[in-house]
């Protein structure tokens, strides 16, 4: 609650006019070797939409006001699109801010550290909505062999069966301690899901235009709630708008966090 305050009030004095949208709140399940999750770790989607073509940056202005506040920020590059990334972080609590090229659009996407209701367990180095790629299967994203939690030994004179242990303290062999899976690694072990009945690498990043938004926040609003093929909704969306005849093209792309499969979406705006 906290959190999802915070950003409320962070986001609403860089709109006083017209207030931020909670695009999506969900939490990630953390997990150790058996099903059932043994923490959580709750998550905000939050969008801020400045209206105009072409549209100022405004990302300066976000980060200032995430520095007013208390928060350590780090800006990284910006692209040849005019996209651009940045974090923000609090204590154990992390932002990530971005915005659209020429879109008029910042979305910043905050998480909480893992609780456990139960255990006093560290924080594992990624949860789904938080990795850049796909989680790891075998170590679901702690990096380390989930039996011996990297230690030499499972018990004091037995050591851990895991195959990184017969060296010493190992991380997972699978994902090499990253915790995530590689690309190849996932096309391998979890085929990417098809999408439009076409092949997953030659999937459309240019499909046929969506109407029925005004703004790059409406649509965001729209594609955050949608699933993938396979039935995965984490996806790390990109966007960018530009002008075509009488009206603005906004395009989303971004990779499934399930499946890594690209997905893509195009709406038709309206001239400013």
């Amino acid at each position: 609650m906290w959190l999802k305050g915070a950003l409320l009030d962070i986001a609403s004095a860089l709109r006083p006019d017209h207030g931020p949208t909670v695009v999506r709140e969900w939490s990630d399940a953390v997990r150790l070797l058996d099903p059932e999750p043994v923490g959580f770790r709750a998550l905000f989607l939050i969008g801020l939409g400045w209206e105009g073509h072409p549209s100022p940056s405004k990302l300066e202005e976000t980060l200032t006001a995430f520095t007013e506040a208390g928060w350590a920020v780090h800006q990284d590059v910006t692209d040849q699109d005019g996209e651009s990334w940045a974090t923000a972080r609090r204590e154990e609590f992390e932002v990530r801010v971005y915005e659209g090229g020429r879109s008029g659009l910042v979305a910043l996407t905050g998480w909480t550290p893992v609780t456990y209701p139960e255990l006093r367990l560290g924080q594992p180095s990624f949860t789904r909505s938080t990795a850049d790629g796909v989680l790891c299967d075998d170590c679901h994203g702690w990096g380390v062999c989930l039996t011996c939690e990297g230690r030499p030994y499972e018990r004091r004179y037995e050591r851990c069966w895991c195959i990184a242990n017969n060296a010493g303290p190992g991380k997972c062999v699978e994902c090499a301690g990253r915790g995530l899976r590689s690309h190849a690694i996932v096309l391998w072990c979890r085929p990417r899901q098809l999408l439009h009945g076409a092949d997953a690498e030659a999937a459309p990043l240019s499909p046929i235009a969506e109407a029925g938004h005004d703004s790059t926040l409406s649509a965001l609003s729209d594609i955050a709630q949608r699933n993938c093929t396979c039935g995965e909704f984490r996806c790390s969306w990109r966007n960018v708008v530009h002008e075509e005849g009488e009206h603005l093209l906004a395009r989303f792309v971004g990779a499934c966090q399930g499946c890594d499969a690209q997905r893509a979406y195009t709406f038709t705006l309206p001239l400013p």
